[in-house]
């Protein structure tokens, strides 16, 4: 089934909350972002219940299928073992910053270094 096709019975919040939830794998952000709604809690809740829903979830990956293309197996399972451990409050903390770090690495939130080396000719005019 294409995302075309699971698109038929997903509503459009839904759509975009999974769009959206395929950029970070944030649930809670996603939903934020999707919807406009800034409760926080509500927002957490709303995630996860439409993380519950068949229609999303075979959207959803059907979306990042085809957004990623041939090395999504790979690439799903990596993020997915990501977010699980980022999740597990009995993972200890350095493991989930690690799973953190992955995840936003993965969603291209980091800002790489870049070092620049100019070389121009200074001309000081004084006009008085």
């Amino acid at each position: 089934m294409t995302h075309e096709q699971s698109a038929k019975t997903i509503t459009p919040t839904e759509k975009r909350f999974a769009q959206e939830y395929a950029f970070d794998f944030n649930g809670q952000d996603a939903y934020m972002r999707a919807t406009g709604n800034t409760n926080k809690k509500s927002a957490s809740v709303q995630a996860s219940k439409f993380l519950k829903k068949d229609r999303v979830k075979e959207y959803l990956e059907e979306y990042v299928k085809e957004i990623l293309g041939p090395q999504e197996k790979t690439l799903l399972g990596n993020v997915a073992f990501w977010v699980k451990i980022r999740d597990d409050t009995k993972a200890r903390n350095s493991d989930r910053l690690k799973a953190s770090e992955n995840l936003a690495k993965y969603a291209q939130m980091f800002v790489g270094k870049k070092e620049v080396d100019i070389h121009a000719k200074v001309q000081i005019l004084d006009d008085i």
